[in-house]
């Protein structure tokens, strides 16, 4: 288990309905936290493709950082760790 701070930004924000959220999650990896996240605030759709991957377009932020570069989706959380989850696109109304 680890307890970490997620921040929901631009889309992602609007649709999870909070901006902030201090979550304990059961697992520890990257990939297992992003899967409880958002099936918890149902951005499942803007975030991840069918195959479990972040879309092109989302963004997952650890501590700052982009999961891309610090080890990828199989990245170990810790304690106090901060995750943006990041939709920077509008759709047009």
């Amino acid at each position: 288990m680890v307890r970490i701070t997620v921040r929901f930004l631009s889309i992602a924000r609007l649709r999870a309905g909070t901006a902030t959220a201090e979550l304990t999650l059961s697992g520890n990896i990257l990939r297992d936290a992003i899967l409880e996240i958002v099936e918890k605030y149902h951005i499942r759709d803007i975030i991840l493709t069918d195959d479990f991957e972040v879309r092109p377009w989302a963004r997952v932020l650890v501590n700052g950082r982009s999961q891309e570069f610090i080890g990828g989706l199989n990245l170990p959380l810790s304690d106090g760790d901060r995750l943006a989850l990041v939709y920077p696109y509008a759709e047009a109304f």
